[in-house]
């Protein structure tokens, strides 16, 4: 009996996960950034710290194209994005933008389905050694979006 629901506890284990992966219908969609708040803190060109602040009518102004095929395949204009966590009708990921030695930085985004809703936030560290250099910024941004589920 013991072996039994070990054996019905394993199989639960492997099944329940796939099932909630592939439980989200895929879907295209097309964006556009409504608002972004963020704060920026960076240094002048004599390393001076400059007042860090909070920005709340930032736009990038640019379209973002969202293609998700089921179980797991995600992509953000065109590049994979790593799913964290889904359930049905619900997506967590996040992307990490090309990187290079001088900065560190990662988009994640709430899909939400049911209300055809996107919103995203940004961690950005970028510069080195040298104070004139360094910048951090965080960013969330929500999205005005066309959903095609398939």
């Amino acid at each position: 009996m013991t072996k039994r629901i070990i054996g019905i506890s394993l199989l639960m284990l492997f099944v329940m996960p796939i099932h909630a992966q592939s439980s989200n219908p895929g879907f295209n969609a097309t964006c556009k950034d409504l608002n972004t708040h963020g704060y920026r803190a960076a240094n002048d060109l004599q390393g001076n710290s400059m007042p860090g602040g909070w920005t709340t009518s930032e736009k990038f102004n640019s379209t973002w194209q969202f293609s998700f095929t089921p179980p797991d395949k995600l992509f953000i204009d065109g590049k994979p994005a790593y799913i964290l966590t889904q359930n049905t009708g619900v997506i967590i990921a996040a992307e990490a933008p090309a990187t290079n030695s001088n900065s560190a930085g990662v988009w994640t985004y709430a899909i939400h389905l049911g209300m055809k809703k996107i919103v995203a936030s940004q961690v950005n560290a970028a510069g080195n050694f040298d104070p004139r250099t360094q910048i951090i910024k965080a960013r969330t941004t929500n999205f005005n979006c066309d959903f095609d589920l398939n």
